[in-house]
């Protein structure tokens, strides 16, 4: 019988689910990829599961290619066919182990066959997912081979010789873009931030090899945004003009071009994301902190009738991308 051990994992975390249990889970993944834990979640893996046999390739996974698996025990979970097999695969995982292996959060108080309820287990039914992603990162920190992977990995990222990386930002005729506001913003939120010359060329100096969402507003452009941007080669946006609509990227808090006062982005403690606003009516005056969702429209006031639309488009930190509709007074 082999013990793994010391082993560089593909993943450090896996998620075994019911479908039914979705809406959370998936809320877990994006928190986990957001700290920068590598997680085995189906969404994120389309592409590597087309066309595969299923059966042989999730055994692997659940088997041997992550350190952990949490196993997400509802009385959906114990119905699956597909959630039995992924069991089946983590206990004979965990057999072969003398550490744990299962990490068991519940839904409800279900009998999975094989996890004795003396094990100890996560309970989530006041367990907000970004708490329970938070949970995860805790348990990882302790573990000292991943730890030891994970400075081994960070050494091989740091380059001891800085560089430059240029983002070209052009319209639609290819005419350069000046002034437009880019900012670089890390996994761990740290963030890199300039502006368009009059070429259209943004330069950075980067020091440390990391991936990058890049986000890139102008007044009379709409937003711009890249995910997992590699800086070691240069790139070009070209940005199409569409009237009346302009972005802009908010550090903390700012003004919107044509209306008067200031707003706020804030993350709240539940991870739900809020609006303050300075002398402006979100909403026709709806209470605030007004919270609100990523892409999905909010319409503001201020106090001389002026009305922009707002859509944000990320928030990371204290960063911001936002889109606005100038809409025109009679």
């Amino acid at each position: 019988m082999s013990v793994m051990r010391n082993k560089n994992y593909e993943y450090d975390i896996a998620l075994s689910f019911a479908g039914e249990n979705r809406a959370y889970v998936e809320k877990v993944a994006n928190s986990l990829q957001m700290k920068g834990i590598k997680v085995f979640y189906d969404l994120f893996e389309e592409t590597n599961l087309w066309g595969k046999n299923l059966y042989e390739y999730l055994s692997e996974i659940y088997q041997n290619r992550a350190r952990y698996t949490v196993m997400f025990i509802s009385g959906f979970y114990n119905k699956k066919l597909w959630t039995n097999h992924e069991r089946v695969s983590m206990q004979a995982r965990a057999f072969q182990e003398s550490r744990e292996y299962i990490l068991p959060a519940r839904f409800d108080d279900t009998e999975i066959p094989g996890i004795l309820k003396t094990i100890g287990y996560v309970d989530l039914k006041n367990r907000t997912p970004d708490e329970f992603a938070g949970l995860i990162e805790k348990k990882l920190k302790k573990d000292q081979a991943y730890l030891k992977s994970r400075w081994s990995k960070i050494s091989t990222m740091i380059n001891p010789k800085p560089f430059i990386f240029t983002i070209n930002v052009i319209n639609e005729n290819k005419e350069p873009i000046k002034n437009a506001k880019v900012v670089l913003v890390a996994n761990n939120s740290t963030y890199l931030e300039g502006f368009s010359d009059e070429k259209g060329l943004a330069h950075f100096i980067i020091r440390t090899r990391k991936l990058y969402t890049v986000l890139i507003a102008h007044p009379e452009y709409p937003a711009v945004l890249f995910k997992n941007v590699n800086p070691k080669e240069d790139i070009e946006v070209r940005i199409e003009n569409t009237q009346n609509y302009g972005s802009l990227i908010l550090n903390k808090s700012g003004e919107i071009p044509g209306i008067n006062g200031k707003i706020e982005p804030v993350l709240k403690p539940n991870g739900k994301v809020s609006l303050y606003a300075d002398n402006i009516a979100i909403e026709e005056g709806k209470p605030q902190p007004y919270g609100f969702e990523l892409n999905k429209s909010i319409c503001i006031e201020d106090n001389g009738g002026n009305i922009i639309h707002l859509t944000f488009r990320f928030f990371q930190g204290r960063i911001a991308l936002i889109d606005y509709y100038k809409h025109k007074l009679p």
